[in-house]
Parts: structure tokens; C-alpha cells; sequence
């Protein structure tokens, strides 16, 4: 029987930083905070990583009931960010969106008390603390890599994933993963003996995820084209590897649901910011009993292009795909069983062609949908029907092309 995981200090360490205080960056925050007198619980909340260079942000935006945004507050991070990334050939010279090819560069704990967020340029991860006004920075800890992108928590333990090369620079570095414990209060304590290289050179991990369970650690190689499964052990490190190749070329967003189910998007990229034209795919897999990846539905196609971003409804019945390339959303029908049907190539159009959505959740009551559009600066939200229909109800504007990594309570 898996003994339960504590968080625990690791003699030798000491806590890594005090309780800082967090400003407000813009006037519009400084506003919302001031009109705000609805005492609306933190339960209605969209979180966005503005990914920032300098300087690493998170914008905070308010849910009403009927799905539509306003801007409450902007908190610093400590760190900073890797700003835009270069744009795709497609688009004119200049910088560009989806900067940390990535997936969950933020990410809520369980109990909705923290928010973590990676620093990719200051080689950091930050902890905030949710609050009734918004967000607190309590600690900030060195990810002991380079160029941390996506960051996973389960049970008090944490996971980052680090690409080792920025693609905006020159330095390099091996990908690697680190965890941590995250204390009750927000503290961060590097695990000893955790950091570890992922891959071989280039093979550029995206996404880190922890199972519901709490027993497997997987990172998808988006480069590499290679699933890695680790065992968690009792004292939070890596135990086993075990790998297994995509379906599809460029794996990169992986999301779980019930029946140990898990989905793999496959976005078939030919180059760095170039997908196949209408080559997108996702698996479904079972995670058995010996922590194999048993295929369900394999390279399920979209017929759109560089699908890289997916979620589940909280029921399972549905999957909703981001699809950079194509500047839409794809929407999935799945089974009991975990088997994927298209229901919709373009379930919303996410504001046109040049539009690249990044990013995308869903909202934990599981009626609205909210995408990052990396390029036109918006967040745009959609009601989920009965259906599975998207409906658009909202749009936030004014946000970074640098932005990257979304979480919608």
C-alpha cells in the first residue's frame, strides 16, 4: 500500500524566502480592486501568466454568472518572463506568440489556496496566494534548470519542467525536471536528489502533469515525440522511466479524466511555429494497473492545424482542443470508455486566422470555456452547452502577445 505523501522540511534546507508583498502594476487593477464591492468569492475567477520580461505578472480577471470577464488585479510574480517569442513564418518579422511552447505554465493546488507560475527567463518558480482581493506573492524558488515552462501539483508536491534553451537565445542547457513540497502556507522546498534530465538534447519537454492519484509523473518530449512516465516514489523523487512514442508528431498538452484517462494533443508540427496544414490530432489513453500508457483512440484527427492545447468537461463527456494555426477551437465527444469522436472542427472561432489561441481551461463548475489569443491580446470565453456547443459570451482585451498559460476557477 503507497504511503501518503507529507510535506516535510529536508534537513540541511532552510525555507527559501519570507512572506513578500505584492503591488498592483496597472491602473486598471488598481480601479476593479476600488469599484469592487460585490464580495465575490475567489471560486469566479480567471487567472492569466502575462510572461512579461522584465518583469512577470499575473492578470487577475473576475467571472459573473453569465461567463463574462472584467479585469480585478495585476501582481507581480518576482520573476520575469521570456516577453514574445519569434513570430511564425507565416506572420511578418517581429516578435511573435506562443513563446514557451508550452502547456500550464500556471496552475491552482487542489484546494484553491495557491497559484504557481513559472518565471522562464529568471529560471524561477513563484507561489501566490489566492485572497479575497486577488493574489499574494508568498515565495519564489530557483528551478535549478533553464527556461522553466509548465508547472504540475498534486497533494502538496510539486513538479516543474525546465526546456534548457530559450527560443529566443542563445543559451543551452539540458531539459530537466525538479519538484518540490509546497507547505500548507505556501512555501516551496527543493527535493533533494529530484532534479533530472528529460530527454536528449532538443527534445524540448512542454508540459509536466502529475496523475489524479498522485502515483505517476508524465512529460510529454514535444520535440522528441516521446511520452516519459515516471513512478512518484514515498519522498517525492522519480523512480522508473518508462517511454513510449506519440501517435503523432509534437505531443504537447495532456489532460486527465475519470477512469484513469488521459488525452495527448499532437499538434504535427514540420518546424519550430509551422504545423502540417490540417494535421492536428489527439490520442486517449488508459493508464493500467502497471503504469503503462494503453492506446483508446489514436491520432483522432481535427483537420486543423498545430493543435496543441486540450481540456476536459468535469463530467468527461466532452474534450475542447486549442488550435494555434488555424485560430480555433475543436470540440470531442467522449465515451465512457475514453473513445474520442470529433464533434466539431471549429466549435469557435477564437477571432480569425491571426488570432493563435495558446491556451486554454475550463471553468471548475464546467460551464464556460476561456481561451487565450495570443496575438490579438484577448481572452475570450465561451458557454458550454448541453451539446457541446460553444457559445461566445466574452472577450478581454488590451493583454501581451507574451502571455501564456490560463487557469479558470
Amino acid at each position: 500500500m503507497k504511503l501518503k505523501r507529507t510535506v516535510k522540511s529536508v534537513p540541511g534546507l532552510t525555507l527559501l524566502l519570507a512572506l513578500l508583498a505584492c503591488f498592483s502594476l496597472s491602473s486598471w487593477g488598481k480601479a476593479a480592486i476600488q469599484d469592487d464591492d460585490s464580495g465575490q468569492s475567489p471560486d469566479s475567477r480567471v487567472y492569466v501568466l502575462t510572461n512579461q520580461a522584465p518583469v512577470n505578472t499575473v492578470a487577475v480577471l473576475r467571472r459573473a454568472a453569465d461567463g463574462t470577464l472584467t479585469r480585478l488585479q495585476e501582481v507581480l510574480t518576482g520573476g520575469s518572463g521570456s516577453g514574445p517569442g519569434p513570430r511564425p513564418p507565416q506572420f511578418p518579422p517581429g516578435p511573435g506568440p506562443d513563446p514557451l511552447n508550452s502547456a500550464d505554465a500556471i496552475t491552482l493546488t487542489e484546494d484553491g489556496r495557491s497559484l504557481l507560475a513559472v518565471n522562464p527567463r529568471s529560471n524561477d518558480l513563484s507561489v501566490l496566494a489566492v485572497t479575497q482581493e486577488g493574489l499574494q506573492l508568498v515565495d519564489k524558488a530557483s528551478t535549478q534548470g533553464i527556461f522553466p515552462v509548465s508547472v504540475a501539483t498534486r497533494h502538496g508536491l510539486v513538479y516543474v519542467v525546465n526546456q534548457g534553451q530559450s527560443p529566443t537565445n542563445s543559451v543551452l542547457g539540458e531539459a530537466s525536471i525538479t519538484g518540490f513540497f509546497l507547505s500548507h502556507d505556501g512555501k516551496l522546498t527543493v527535493i533533494p536528489g529530484s532534479t533530472r534530465t528529460i530527454g536528449s538534447a532538443g527534445a524540448a519537454p512542454g508540459k509536466v502533469a502529475i496523475t489524479p492519484d498522485g502515483d505517476l509523473l508524465i512529460v510529454a518530449e514535444t520535440i522528441a515525440n516521446f511520452i516519459d512516465v515516471f513512478r512518484l516514489q514515498n519522498d517525492g523523487r522519480t523512480g522508473a522511466l518508462s517511454r513510449f512514442p506519440s501517435n503523432n508528431r509534437t505531443p504537447l498538452a495532456i489532460a486527465f479524466t475519470h477512469h484513469r484517462i488521459m488525452a495527448i494533443t499532437e499538434g504535427d508540427m514540420q518546424s519550430a511555429q509551422t504545423g502540417t496544414p490540417g494535421g492536428s490530432s489527439t490520442s486517449t489513453y488508459r493508464i493500467t494497473d502497471d503504469e503503462t500508457l494503453e492506446p483508446i483512440s489514436k491520432a483522432v484527427p481535427n483537420f486543423q492545424t498545430s493543435n496543441c492545447w486540450i481540456r476536459f468537461t468535469p463530467d468527461g463527456r466532452f474534450a475542447y482542443t486549442g488550435n494555434t494555426g488555424s485560430g480555433s477551437v475543436s470540440s470531442y465527444s467522449v465515451s465512457p470508455a475514453g473513445e474520442l469522436t470529433l464533434l466539431a472542427a471549429v466549435a469557435a472561432d477564437t477571432g480569425g486566422f491571426a488570432s493563435v489561441p495558446i491556451d486554454l481551461d475550463i471553468s471548475r463548475d464546467g460551464k464556460f470555456l476561456y481561451v487565450i489569443a495570443s496575438f490579438i491580446g484577448t481572452v475570450e470565453g465561451y458557454r458550454i452547452e448541453k451539446d457541446g456547443a460553444l457559445t461566445h459570451v466574452s472577450d478581454v482585451s488590451g493583454l501581451p502577445i507574451s502571455m501564456q498559460g490560463i487557469v479558470a476557477r
